[in-house]
């Protein structure tokens, strides 16, 4: 990676928006260029900004990350997506693989492990989960 990766923070949470948004801009190597509160606001984020990761919690107002992933996904191919929540249950998981995610991290991996799950969703081509 020769250049910085631009990222969008999805989560209805402003604290963890802020926490995430803090941990990803010690990282030399990243970029957050938005937020956004709900799924219907990370699609128009995404849409409008064209970053090359998008970090979605799952439950959200308006429309859950799932169904912001699959939007994205579809309108953005090259957009790799990032699940970040507070439940590891399998059935999460294999939805997040369904829809396309590249990466399921635990809200309470959120440090280290999401930093690590971003750079592997740009550039590995198998599904990354940090629980």
């Amino acid at each position: 990676m020769d250049r910085r990766l631009r990222i969008l923070i999805a989560d209805d949470h402003p604290v963890i928006r802020k926490t995430v948004r803090s941990t990803l801009e010690r990282h030399p190597r990243f970029e957050v260029c938005g937020e956004a509160e709900d799924g219907f606001k990370a699609i128009e984020e995404a849409h409008k900004l064209k970053p090359d990761v998008v970090v979605l919690n799952i439950s959200m107002p308006v429309l859950d990350g799932f169904g912001a992933a699959r939007e994205i996904r579809t309108s953005l191919p090259e957009t790799a997506i990032v699940i970040l929540s507070s439940s590891v249950d399998q059935r999460f998981i294999d939805e997040a693989k369904k829809v396309g995610a590249r990466a399921y991290v635990a809200k309470t991996k959120a440090g280290e492990a999401l930093v690590k799950a971003i750079e592997a969703a740009v550039t590995e081509g198998d599904f990354v989960l940090l629980e």
